[in-house]
């Protein structure tokens, strides 16, 4: 979905038109999804707060304001929604931490490839710890730009990009060690 389809499907929304929820519904669900149970790791948990992130949307559809990036919007509103749930059901806070910064990223573009067709995504994500398999899902999934993710996830720009390195290096040991899912 373009940020123009996204604008044109809020417009629905503020004027009471399901079809404009049900737009950005189909588009977003899934990849909402898998940022949400990333956070609260729980796929019933995760199911139900994806729901409320589409209830949220609907009732505060008039409050987005277009040209922000909508992937960053949703995003960020599902991160919430999850962190939220979490500080709510538990008394641990979600930090995230500030490790290392400043690292170069080899290029992957061939492991991305052989993981979103070798492997099944959600599945090949196991491998990797919670940090990594929500940069990895919003950069491959979501399609967002590391630093769309850094903004998105109030990160700095090196943290993310060692992570990222990180778990693709974990990818691809795991899939030249003959793991592959179907």
């Amino acid at each position: 979905m373009t940020d123009a389809q996204f604008d044109a499907a809020i417009g629905l929304i503020v004027r009471g038109n399901k079809d404009g929820l049900k737009g950005i519904y189909d588009a977003y669900a899934r990849q909402m999804y898998q940022v949400i149970v990333g956070i609260v790791k729980s796929p019933m948990d995760a199911e139900d707060l994806t729901a409320d992130l589409f209830m949220k949307l609907w009732e505060t559809a008039s409050q987005y304001k277009a040209g922000n990036g909508h992937k960053r919007y949703l995003t960020v509103m599902a991160r919430n929604i999850a962190i939220d749930f979490i500080r709510r059901n538990s008394r641990q806070s979600f930090e995230l931490d500030d490790d290392e910064q400043g690292r170069e990223i080899a290029d992957t573009q061939d492991i991305e490839k052989d993981v979103e067709s070798g492997m099944s995504f959600a599945r090949a994500l196991e491998c990797l710890n919670p940090k990594q398999r929500q940069i990895v899902d919003m950069h491959i999934g979501l399609q967002m730009t590391l630093q769309e993710i850094s903004d998105t996830l109030q990160m700095p720009m090196g943290t993310v990009a060692w992570n990222y390195k990180a778990a693709i290096d974990k990818l691809k040991k795991r899939y030249k060690e003959g793991e592959r899912y179907g």
